[in-house]
């Protein structure tokens, strides 16, 4: 049985953008946008652009002349990305990882936001990016690092381990399915690019409260959906206790959390 990518759909997108947009994802989109190179870039292509937080960065720094599109997976979190970044500068397309439906060498500059380890088969997506890029094409994503350096991911993993005992963290696609700098440049190697490289980006996110951190943990991630499909009667205890671990371990108002990511740079 083939192993589904993981969807962001219904109320996951919107919640996704209110709980976690501000504080998890802001400031590693401005960290990702600034190491971006876009001389010569006359066509861009973001994929998995979410709720368009890198997206309206990307659109802010875009050449004058260079073309714009930026897809998802999810209709859903194309339309929440839309009414954050109104501007007629960017297309918007629907486009799965594993199967790009764009031509051959067509695109100067390819970027991703903490995607490509949700992708069921990365090396085929490498391969499939490294294909639609131009010779001397550049590629730029991110991913999370170990687990245990992502306080939210690590202490929501725990508590809801130990209530209905499976990880929803410990799967491939998964969000730290990426987290070994080392087989990610092999991966890229084995792709085709050359020379692909790596900086280690950390940052600490701060969330107005505890309750809003456990709260956008759980549903503004597929945490959620995993919870009502294993054992949905442990949602109150889950969001309590987790509520809980997190003001003793993180502090409340605001509530501080580190957060360890991996941007890798390649050329096609």
């Amino acid at each position: 049985m083939a192993i589904p990518s993981v969807i962001f759909e219904g109320e996951t997108p919107r919640n996704y953008e209110d709980y976690l947009g501000p504080y998890l994802f802001e400031p590693y989109a401005a960290d990702l946008v600034s190491r971006i190179d876009f001389t010569d870039a006359s066509r861009v292509l973001e994929l998995a652009c979410g709720s368009g937080r890198l997206t309206a960065h990307i659109a802010q720094q875009l050449p004058p002349n260079a073309a714009f599109t930026a897809t998802d997976l999810s209709e859903d979190m194309i339309s929440v990305a839309k009414t954050k970044v109104p501007t007629d500068r960017i297309t918007w397309a629907l486009a799965d990882m594993m199967d790009l439906p764009f031509e051959d060498q067509s695109f100067d500059l390819v970027i991703c936001q903490f995607a490509l380890m949700l992708v069921p088969d990365q090396p085929k997506a490498l391969s499939g990016i490294y294909r639609i890029l131009k010779p001397g094409g550049q590629l730029l994503f991110s991913t999370w690092t170990d687990l245990e350096y992502n306080k939210l991911w690590a202490i929501g993993n725990e508590v809801i381990k130990a209530i209905i005992g499976k990880s929803p963290m410990s799967r491939n696609p998964g969000p730290f399915a990426l987290g070994d700098a080392n087989a990610v440049l092999d991966s890229l190697t084995t792709a085709g690019f050359a020379n692909p490289t790596y900086n280690t980006v950390t940052n600490t996110g701060e969330f107005s409260s505890a309750q809003q951190a456990a709260h956008g943990f759980i549903y503004g991630l597929p945490i959620g959906l995993f919870i009502q499909k294993e054992q949905p009667a442990a949602m109150p205890t889950i969001l309590t206790r987790l509520e809980e671990r997190l003001r003793t371990t993180l502090g409340d108002h605001p509530l501080k959390v580190p957060q360890k990511a991996l941007v890798f740079h390649a050329t096609r």
